[in-house]
């Protein structure tokens, strides 16, 4: 398990949410679905943090989930001792946007903080450091319904360098809205075509109860369809020494994106 972990760089407990939990986390999923929409339009795809929302969103079931014992014994033979697998003052709920196809665009996490043009020596030095400790960038998908949403390139988490083909496109418009004059349809094709462009990329397919652990420093993104319909917990697997681990990156984003600002500044 950890060897296909450590290699593919995401593995999937199958049916690990008992049909009773999930029944009662669906419920307040519905719940939190309407309610993205309503705070932040038609096309939202996700609320975040769920403890923000605890006035009008049941927040027991999510509490129950985070002491799953049969999640924390999963991930404990997976990872070691030290990691928590749910925290609901950090966790959201992916949903489908209403009115069109909506793609994220490729990326990798932790580097897509940072913008391209400020991607220095210094942070790629300081990325480097922590790449493959495993206490670090490790996330979460668990489906409450059938979910295929999620594209993953196996195998790429185990580079810090991209290959010729493997571009960033979260900041290309036409993922957040489809080009002019395309149906629904047209443009589920054209974003399908984008998700296969990226060489080695497979379409993840996700039962409901299922949860998904990945190295989220692979390349990976999402394709929504509003006409499948979506709540998939999203979150991370933290380690107790992990804050303390990416500090170094932190600063480094930090000294990066203060640099671009002040060349962006000069007449």
């Amino acid at each position: 398990m950890l060897n296909e972990y450590l290699t593919r760089g995401y593995h999937i407990f199958r049916n690990i949410i008992p049909a009773t939990l999930l029944s009662d986390l669906r419920r307040q999923a519905d719940i939190a679905r309407d309610l993205a929409h309503e705070l932040n339009g038609p096309q939202a795809q996700r609320i975040q943090p769920l403890e923000k929302f605890g006035e009008k969103i049941d927040l027991r079931p999510f509490r129950d989930y985070v002491e799953l014992p049969a999640l924390k014994i999963a991930i404990e033979e997976l990872l070691g001792p030290g990691y928590t697998h749910g925290h609901v003052h950090i966790m959201g709920l992916l949903v489908e946007p209403l009115d069109h196809p909506w793609h994220c665009g490729w990326h990798r996490d932790g580097v897509v903080e940072v913008p391209i043009a400020a991607r220095t020596g210094e942070v790629r030095d300081a990325l480097d450091q922590f790449w493959n400790d495993l206490r670090v960038f490790n996330q979460v998908n668990c489906a409450l319904y059938a979910d295929s949403c999620t594209w993953y390139v196996p195998g790429s988490h185990l580079r810090s360098f991209d290959l010729p083909d493997e571009q960033q496109s979260t900041d290309d418009p036409r993922m957040r809205k489809p080009p002019r004059g395309f149906s629904n349809v047209e443009a589920e094709v054209f974003y399908i075509e984008h998700c296969r462009e990226m060489p080695g990329a497979v379409q993840v397919h996700l039962n409901a109860g299922d949860f998904m652990i990945y190295r989220n420093l692979a390349w990976h993104t999402g394709l929504y369809l509003p006409y499948r319909p979506r709540a998939t917990i999203h979150d991370i697997v933290s380690h107790v020494e992990g804050s303390k681990i990416t500090e170094v990156w932190r600063s480094a984003q930090k000294k990066a994106r203060e640099a671009l600002e002040k060349t962006r500044e000069k007449p």
